[in-house]
């Protein structure tokens, strides 16, 4: 099954909202794609389709899973999704919001910006359309970095000191947390780019407590730059954290092992990850090159995979000279 490459999320579990009984009525809740569309859906429309369902449990005495999936089914007969979301009244946050996302959805820089403008003259704190805006404008990461800091900070404020004491944890499943996740995780990367790995290491430790079901796939990227900069013990919490046979970590941790100089269990891990996804040992090892292209799905197992796989800790190996000549080795020993 494919998976999408960032790790988008699925709505069950994606609208909280602080603690209340209500909350855990959006366990069951049907996801997007069961729901009829006039286009495909979009990255987003888990997300307006989340604003919607939290409209109906404010205007509706909801008690039980059953009684809001019986509203939905109401409210949606002959329905498309897009007629669904025009059916409701949203406030100019919200429309700010649906600007902000039919901005990060074009292609076109210049739509892009336009749609971010239109949507911080209906909300000056609109996060998506603030981040977008700043990096069309920018005139160096630097400035990118800098005006990232500021509009986070600037949604900490807003989103106050309880807020975060109560949602700890739970962050990306609270639907009005996501630009601000989402700015996060843009900063995190912009600063690995950079150089910044140390700051980057602080950013990204700090959205796996604030969501600790890592759906944006934080983690993978945390553990490249763990490797990258020789923390072996912060690589070793994430798989504890995270027990898992993502191609990722199986191809981290047989890294992880070299470095401590655990070859036989190197040896060990690293006929295991080749049995589970082949592919990964020619990109690391540089036989095949990677795709200009970034690929938006992947499949466990697949090259897809190895490619995401590469993208995470790809660099990391590069780092260590003495890991990549025994890993030709044994490519060589294999093509025997």
């Amino acid at each position: 099954m494919a998976k999408k490459a960032k790790k988008s999320p699925g709505i069950p579990s994606s609208l909280k909202s602080s603690k209340t009984s209500k909350t855990s009525m959006t366990q069951k809740i049907r996801n997007p794609d069961e729901y009829d569309s006039s286009r495909p859906l979009s990255r987003f429309d888990t997300e307006r389709l989340n604003r919607f369902i939290a409209q109906l449990i404010k205007s509706n005495e909801v008690k039980s899973v059953d009684e809001l999936n019986q509203l939905i089914e109401e409210v949606l007969k002959n329905k498309t999704l897009d007629e669904l979301l025009d059916s409701i009244e949203f406030n100019a946050k919200e429309k700010a919001q649906d600007l902000a996302y039919a901005a990060l959805e074009t292609r076109d820089k210049k739509e892009a910006l336009r749609l971010a403008n239109e949507a911080l003259k209906l909300d000056p704190d609109c996060i998506d359309a603030l981040v977008l805006k700043t990096i069309i404008q920018a005139k160096s990461p630097s400035e990118i970095i800098e005006t990232l800091k500021e509009i986070i900070a600037k949604a900490e404020k807003n989103f106050g000191t309880e807020y975060f004491k109560e949602n700890k944890g739970d962050f990306w499943g609270l639907v009005e947390t996501r630009p601000y996740m989402r700015a996060l995780q843009t900063l995190i990367i912009i600063l690995r780019a950079e150089g910044r790995l140390g700051e980057s290491i602080l950013v990204a430790e700090k959205m796996l407590k604030l969501n600790q079901n890592d759906n944006q796939g934080i983690r993978y990227f945390l553990l490249g730059l763990y490797l990258e900069t020789g923390n072996l013990d912060g690589a070793r919490r994430l798989f504890k954290e995270f027990p898992e046979s993502s191609a990722v970590f199986n191809w981290g941790e047989i890294l992880e092992r070299y470095l401590v100089g655990d070859i036989k269990k190197a040896k060990k891990l690293l006929k295991e990850a080749m049995s589970q996804n082949p592919y990964v040992l020619d990109y690391l090892i540089g036989k095949k090159e990677i795709p200009q292209e970034e690929i938006e799905y992947y499949s466990s197992g697949e090259e897809s995979e190895a490619i995401m796989c590469w993208q995470e800790i790809g660099i990391a190996w590069e780092e260590y000279p003495d890991a990549l000549k025994w890993l030709r080795s044994f490519a060589k020993e294999a093509d025997r």
